[in-house]
């Protein structure tokens, strides 16, 4: 490299006049900590054409170009052996962030193909949760060869860089909130009053899913951004930038919480993530602003985090043996090729699960939010002016209970007005629906398909999936309807029902409304 710290065809910065001092570690230091600041306070934009090479400077080793070298290899032994695989194995692991920031179709191959030569090359490799979306971000700016050996370079640094095992990434939330707790108390407060309880065990539920606020909530602009540092400063930014998050969300004033009176201190905490992962989402303050305020976080130590790291990994350790983990919700079976919808009631890990039991046509487009209770009224009237236009709609409601459930419905609502067709029967729709709810125990989406899928005898299935009239909604009957609502969108009955086999979504059957979303299901483009 020269005289400096880092060198490129685009870029070239750091000079130093230690140049004969190599070997002096106070020059290494003075070099890192400009090329630190110098990535820290150049906000280019996203298109800015340092960051082709950026990039990979900042990840160039001794073993990059032969790393080229090998992907090269592995992606001609692939094509010469004719392998099928479609995805690799690790991505189905729970908790694992699926972003791809909107990569065309030719980026998305491309990205499967390099995650699946990565754990060719890396067989041990079990749990990356944040792999995908970084590897799909430095596909926006650099080829697939380029990509992968900046991958094996963050790798090689084990957990300083990326966390590659489910116990560094469960233990990584507590050091989030003891980090909190140490660099902002009077946040942590705020949260303990939030939820109503000092237990950490249940405070750390609301940061448990912070690696998504970064890789699929915020903005790719303000993501790329962050990745920019990262690359320097690795896993400890993404502490930072976590911890500005929840700093952020805790100076909106005017949000309210009226609602968290009648939940338990579990389901707060888990409200208060899905208002981190908001604030995330619609940051209101720049991307600079959010970069400012994460490096301005004072005497916060690599060698505290790495204190406090192995101190929950030991803690996390001793859960899984003892069985008393937080419960994870239940990763998809298979590979979702788009973002998970949004919604109040549903964690994006929930709605990919969802998702993922969709026709395969329709897994391609995110679906787009039609109706929300809490913004469009309880009318019928409301309701069928937003929702009958559309073929498909995905229903998700959330009792004043707490429990979740919803359907999803495989034809247009509109064809409760077909007068011949509702003459021959009241029901409507097809064997792709089926409705679904969360275990309230295990986080888990249950999902009950039509009883005739895959069955021979079909045509002798109950087939009673839709009905409606101007004031009322089925889904789902045959001794029970598995989702009943009439007069207002306010209560409904749920009972066990034939068509789907299903058992009631809810218990006690009867059931308030709390709130109420439904979403339109579009098929990806042909």
């Amino acid at each position: 490299m020269g005289s400096t710290c880092l060198r490129s065809k685009s870029f070239f910065w750091v000079d130093t006049t230690h140049k004969d001092k190599r070997e002096d570690g106070r020059y290494f230091e003075v070099c890192w900590l400009q090329i630190k600041k110098f990535i820290r306070y150049n906000n280019w934009p996203t298109g800015h054409e340092i960051r082709a090479d950026l990039w990979k400077e900042l990840c160039r080793d001794r073993d990059f170009d032969a790393n080229r070298q090998l992907y090269a290899h592995e992606v001609d032994a692939m094509l010469q052996s004719g392998v099928k695989t479609l995805r690799a194995s690790f991505l189905a692991a729970d908790g694992v962030v699926m972003h791809d920031f909107g990569l065309r179709e030719i980026g998305a191959v491309s990205l499967q193909r390099l995650l699946i030569i990565i754990e060719s090359v890396k067989p041990e490799i079990t749990y990356v949760p944040v792999l995908y979306p970084l590897c799909a971000l430095f596909l926006h700016y650099m080829k697939e060869e380029d990509t992968f050996s900046c991958v094996m370079h963050l790798m090689r640094a084990g957990n300083a860089f990326m966390q590659q095992s489910f116990i560094a990434a469960a233990a990584s939330s507590r050091t989030l909130l003891a980090l909190v707790k140490r660099h902002k108390s009077s946040i942590y407060n705020l949260l303990k009053r939030r939820v109503g309880t000092s237990d950490e065990t249940i405070l750390v539920r609301a940061v448990r899913d912070w690696p998504s606020w970064l890789f699929r909530q915020l903005p790719f602009d303000y993501a790329v951004r962050v990745v920019d540092c990262f690359i320097v400063e690795g896993h400890k930014m993404l502490l930072r930038v976590a911890l500005a998050i929840i700093y952020v969300w805790s100076k909106d004033k005017k949000r309210d919480y009226s609602n968290f009176a009648t939940k338990s201190c579990e389901e707060r905490a888990d409200a208060l993530g899905v208002l981190f992962a908001e604030t995330a989402a619609s940051c209101p303050v720049s991307i600079q602003t959010l970069i400012d305020i994460a490096v301005g976080i004072r005497n916060l130590k690599g060698a505290t985090i790495t204190r406090y790291q192995k101190q929950f990994e030991d803690l996390v350790r001793e859960e899984e043996k003892s069985g008393a983990a937080i419960p994870r919700v239940q990763p998809p079976s298979q590979m979702l090729y788009t973002s998970p919808f949004t919604s109040q009631i549903v964690s994006a890990e929930v709605a990919t699960a969802i998702m993922c039991s969709l026709p395969s046509r329709f897994q391609l487009e995110t679906p787009q939010l039609l109706f929300r209770l809490s913004d469009d009224g309880s009318s019928f009237t409301q309701l069928w002016a937003k929702i009958d236009e559309v073929e498909q709609t995905l229903f998700a409601i959330e009792a004043s209970s707490g429990e979740v459930f919803g359907a999803y419905c495989s034809a247009s609502w509109a064809e409760r007005c077909d007068i011949h067709e509702r003459a021959r029967s009241r029901y409507f729709g097809t064997g792709e629906s089926f409705v679904w709810k969360v275990d309230a125990k295990t986080g888990r989406v249950c999902i009950y398909p039509w009883v005739g899928s895959g069955s021979i005898q079909a045509v002798n299935c109950p087939q009673m999936f839709m009905a409606a009239d101007d004031k009322s909604i089925v889904i789902g009957s045959g001794g029970g309807d598995a989702i009943a609502i009439r007069d207002e969108l306010f209560k409904g009955i749920s009972s066990a029902c034939t068509t789907f086999d299903s058992p009631p979504l809810v218990n006690g059957r009867e059931f308030v409304i709390s709130q109420l979303e439904v979403f339109e299901v579009r098929s990806g483009p042909t």
